[in-house]
């Protein structure tokens, strides 16, 4: 809704459910951190059903998180700030690989300004650099240096370094 200057109004937003997601993830990680594994679970588990989002509440994942659309998106590992997750994409871990990097047995270390284009994951235990960005329709399982913009069909890693 636009007010009389042309302006969105903001509290819009606050319905919206990528808003939800990452509010309801923010909350269950504060209860599994304080020792209240069931009722993080129990958020957990309502964002789950709520949003489709199954951010998990032992992901460790820095400020300004966003997802755009959290339907189908499966977030578990560890995240550096501003990452932001389209619909249908997520980090996650790999069965046969339980190397602990920093984010637990199999799972990814993501830096910071990482952006996931729609259908694109990170999978097992691989590090992501900071500035990254993740092409649709790309499944990482390999490590990822900093200000590279990974696409699809054949590895190419574009350097934004300037």
């Amino acid at each position: 809704m636009l007010n009389e200057k042309g302006i969105r109004n903001r509290k819009s937003a606050y319905f919206h459910p990528s808003f939800h997601a990452v509010l309801f993830y923010r909350l269950a990680n504060y209860f599994q951190a304080r020792g209240s594994s069931w009722l993080g679970r129990m958020i957990w588990h309502f964002n789950l059903l709520w949003t489709g989002a199954d951010i998990s509440e032992h992901a460790d994942i820095g400020e300004g998180f966003v997802v755009l659309h959290p339907a189908g998106v499966a977030v578990m590992g560890s995240a550096g700030k501003n990452l932001t997750v389209s619909a249908c994409s997520g980090l996650g871990g790999e069965t046969g690989r339980f190397e602990d990097i920093g984010a637990g047995p199999g799972f990814c270390l993501i830096g910071d300004n990482v952006i996931l284009e729609p259908h694109s994951g990170v999978l097992g235990p691989v590090t992501v650099g900071n500035n990254v960005i993740i092409s649709a329709v790309v499944a990482v399982t390999f490590d990822v240096p900093d200000n590279t913009t990974v696409e699809a069909h054949e590895y190419r890693a574009i350097s934004n370094a300037k």
